[in-house]
């Protein structure tokens, strides 16, 4: 794929939260019309493009996985940091080098774990995001992110509306997004409002 065409838009992500890291990975390009998404497998990779003019929707829900990863790396860090306290040499003891090697073990999985979790934690809240046309829902697992995806969206939204004609009026748009369907859109717009030329992607 020429990268002179494409503009990366998110880092490659396991597609699957149990996947080993260069397997099942999956990334996303911002085209000239188009979001490409790449999937690669370790030994091949598929590509899937999503016209901006075919987008009817893409929908970001938050999720717990960050709080969950906090718990699984903030377990083992407080469990070695108990373990290094208790190794490490005090008053009476042996002398200052009678625990080397389990201190220099546990500072050293102390300080993995501790690392994992301060950089879960900076990555920010995590989210599911999914694009949606006529034809299929794809999720997006590089969006993984609520702060990047958020920031891609607000990219992507002036490109979608512009490929699609432009976009209906605020009271038409909050009312379908509230309500979940087209019903209103159709109500105050000619004809079903999935044929209107202006109706715009739902983006939540």
């Amino acid at each position: 794929m020429p990268e002179k065409e494409y503009q990366r838009l998110a880092r490659d992500q396991p597609r699957s939260r149990f996947a080993i890291a260069f397997i099942s990975r999956s990334g996303l390009w911002l085209g000239k019309d188009h979001l490409l998404c790449v999937d690669s497998s370790g030994y091949t990779e598929t590509y899937k493009r999503f016209y901006f003019r075919d987008i009817q929707a893409i929908v970001i829900r938050a999720t717990n996985r960050r709080a969950i990863w906090n718990w699984i790396w903030g377990v083992p860090t407080n469990i070695f940091l108990l373990l290094l306290l208790g190794s490490l040499p005090y008053t009476g003891s042996a002398g200052p080098n009678s625990n080397l090697g389990e201190i220099v073990c546990f500072a050293f999985l102390t300080s993995v774990f501790a690392l994992a979790l301060l950089i879960n934690s900076l990555l920010g809240r995590a989210c599911v995001c999914q694009l949606r046309t006529a034809v299929q829902i794809e999720e997006l697992p590089s969006l993984n992110r609520l702060r990047r995806a958020r920031k891609v969206l607000n990219r992507l939204r002036p490109l979608i509306t512009a490929a699609q004609g432009g976009q209906l009026s605020p009271e038409i748009i909050s009312d379908w997004m509230r309500t979940g369907t087209q019903t209103s859109a159709a109500a105050a717009a000619p004809g079903p409002a999935a044929d209107h030329p202006n109706a715009p992607p739902v983006i939540s």
